[in-house]
């Protein structure tokens, strides 16, 4: 079922005199749904964050932004043909700038797939069916399985902070291996973990909080390589086995309230007491890493 919980975050000072508030606890709203929840859990925080779909409109005042992916072209001519096909039609490489029209700036080039990734590693065949067809989103590489995002005012370069971030994760099927961790700065706000879905199904992850204060999101998806490239030459990752430990997953749809321009604020966090507190149903979590498990219903 859709599982949408209220925290309470205890914040340092220094953060929030990025906000002009001192002291203050900040709520924090987690939407979560997995399998035939997965929509609802999106269209709740949509609800929640309130306002239109800004598209790749310029700076708004309020309201969300979406990424889809399915904009994306893969015949080599997306975005003045700035893309590297790694597939013709199914596979290729979007730029870091890609979605700055819409207040994203990635850190890496990432893949975008029209086939579910089934072209970078067959053993995912059927796993990864598009939440909003056709596209799909992922990481490659070696180093990690880590895909992150800063956010921008809209069409610029111009850091900017969301009130929050949800996405669509496909094929979750293990606990504590996907997540979102919130960062403003270099500070975490925080690391939610994707509730686990069945076989080929989507869950949705999203986190709402009272001001905008997150910077950056990263996403960790699963726990083993997808694919890698050698010599752009494509090296398949492990087959999708979560009976024996591994669990490949993708992203599709992204949601995030609209960004905005805030001061930049040197935040310092004192050494000797901890970043956050949060109370919630009894549970409290300590230091600058908040881990809260959704239990499903």
């Amino acid at each position: 079922m859709t599982v949408a919980k209220r925290l309470l975050v205890g914040m340092t000072g220094a953060m929030f005199g990025l906000l002009g508030t001192t002291g203050t606890a900040q709520a924090v709203t987690i939407f979560s749904g997995a399998g035939t929840d997965a929509a609802r859990a999106f269209q709740d925080m949509q609800a929640a964050i309130g306002g239109i779909n800004n598209g790749a409109a310029g700076p708004q005042a309020d309201g969300f932004r979406t990424i889809n992916w399915d904009g994306v072209r893969l015949d080599g001519t997306d975005f003045g043909g700035n893309t590297e096909v790694i597939v013709q039609d199914r596979l290729v490489l979007i730029p870091e700038d890609r979605f700055l029209d819409r207040g994203t700036l990635y850190d890496e080039e990432y893949p975008v797939s029209g086939d579910g990734f089934e072209s970078a590693n067959p053993g995912v065949a059927g796993q990864f069916p598009a939440f909003s067809p056709n596209n799909t989103f992922a990481h490659f590489g070696e180093d990690d399985n880590e895909i992150e995002q800063s956010f921008t005012v809209p069409g610029t370069t111009t850091p900017a902070a969301t009130r929050g971030f949800g996405a669509i994760f496909l094929d979750v099927e293990l606990p504590d291996t996907s997540f979102i961790e919130f960062f403003n700065g270099s500070n975490s706000l925080g690391r939610f973990f994707v509730e686990p879905a069945s076989s080929g199904q989507p869950s949705f992850l999203g986190v709402l909080f009272d001001n905008p204060i997150v910077t950056d999101v990263e996403l960790n998806l699963g726990n083993a390589q997808l694919f890698n490239l050698e010599n752009n030459t494509i090296v398949p990752g492990p087959a999708d086995d979560p009976q024996n430990g591994v669990d490949l997953v993708a992203v599709d749809d992204f949601i995030y309230a609209e960004p905005v321009e805030v001061e930049p604020v040197e935040v310092r966090v004192p050494e000797s007491s901890s970043t956050f507190a949060v109370l919630a149903v009894g549970a409290l979590g300590m230091g600058s890493l908040i881990k809260y498990r959704q239990k499903r219903a």
